[in-house]
């Protein structure tokens, strides 16, 4: 007689809990290490506004560089999460003069990334619905 060794799924079947996001204690203070991480992305943006110079004519460089930067910064010390980090060319590059807002979002859903994407969620959902391994 055949036994089938079980499958694990890739992702956990329970619920996780609640994230305790907004849960405040007696000892929290404006002033941690998440608050300077997340101060420094614009400080460091604002910096190189003020004092790096490529010329003139060349305004949309130092901006580019200054929200790189920002985003870098965001990205390592992880300040906010990557998903919002990796959004946040979408409105910081329209709001820099860097590219408008609609250059941006093409490049954010082009044909490939699409079915990539379009490929995961399929993915997910069979493995969910256990389609190709029943119990």
């Amino acid at each position: 007689m055949e036994t089938h060794p079980t499958k694990t799924p890739l992702l956990s079947l329970h619920t996780p809990p609640p994230p305790q996001i907004f849960q405040f204690s007696a000892n929290c203070t404006l002033f941690n290490k998440n608050t300077l991480f997340l101060v420094l992305g614009p400080l460091l943006c604002l910096l190189t506004w003020l004092f790096l110079d490529l010329g003139s004519g060349r305004e949309p460089g130092r901006n580019l560089i200054g929200v790189l930067g920002w985003i870098f910064e965001w990205w390592i010390l992880e300040a906010v999460p990557v998903p919002v980090t990796s959004m946040s060319p979408l409105f910081l590059f329209p709001v820099f003069g860097v590219a408008s807002a609609g250059e941006v979002a093409k490049s954010y859903m082009n044909d490939v990334i699409a079915l990539v994407l379009g490929s995961f969620i399929l993915a997910l959902a069979i493995e969910r619905k256990q389609i190709l391994f029943p119990e």
